[in-house]
């Protein structure tokens, strides 16, 4: 969803004023960003079954249910979360050539002051993201990631590996919805090219004449064949 500049930030704001979980909005407590430590590695895979879901937010600095303010966060603990970090961790943690778009706002509570940050994460474009390798907490020693897993979004604030036929399903139909969203806009901007009447350029005049001698050469080519046998 895109929102006007102003509409943002007034959105962003009510994040953190009525703060409540839902499908694409989770809320998490107040912990750096700076190890691979059990949070950390939780929160990396949040984001990408989040990125597997079409998308959302995460909101750090709140905890309970329903979600309050953490007594706990910290100025210090915000700035942990600079931007180029979290992308450059997180799409570490993704298969080559996959990036995972997301982006780090930090916003100030209207009422304590405390800033906040908010992490906007965006769902894939064509293919699903995978896994790059295994991750053990450096804490925990618990695996949090796991190479080759396809980590899902699902209600409830839980994030899991797509394991069902369900599972799938719903992630083909995000791939093919996708496809046939980009099959539509390639489709209608061939229509608009097709019904506009511009005189051809002359790289396109001589792109045709090549192919139109391409394909006399070949027909000879083919009679000739044809007579000799």
């Amino acid at each position: 969803m895109t929102y006007e500049p102003s509409e943002a930030v007034a959105f962003r704001q009510r994040l953190l004023t009525s703060p409540g979980e839902r499908a694409e909005v989770d809320y998490k407590s107040s912990a750096p960003f700076d190890s691979d430590d059990n949070y950390t590695l939780k929160l990396i895979r949040h984001i990408q079954g989040m990125a597997n879901a079409d998308g959302g937010w995460l909101v750090i600095g709140f905890n309970g249910t329903p979600p309050k303010r953490d007594p706990n966060h910290t100025d210090g603990v915000c700035s942990s979360y600079d931007p180029t970090e979290v992308s450059k961790r997180v799409n570490s943690s993704v298969a080559r050539g996959q990036r995972i778009r997301l982006t780090v706002y930090f916003e100030a509570h209207p009422e304590t002051g405390a800033r906040h940050p908010l992490i906007r994460v965006e769902g894939f474009n064509r293919l699903p993201y995978i896994c790059r390798s295994n991750r053990e907490a450096t804490d925990t020693t618990e695996r949090i990631l796991r190479q080759g897993a396809v980590y899902l979004r699902r209600p409830g604030a839980e994030t899991s590996e797509v394991s069902t036929p369900e599972d799938w399903e719903d992630i083909i139909n995000r791939c093919v919805g996708l496809r046939r969203d980009e099959v539509l806009t390639e489709f209608r901007e061939l229509f608009n090219r097709m019904t506009t009447p511009t005189p051809p350029s002359l790289s396109t005049t001589e792109e045709l004449s090549g192919w139109m001698e391409q394909m006399r050469e070949r027909s000879l080519e083919k009679s000739k064949e044809g007579s000799s046998e």
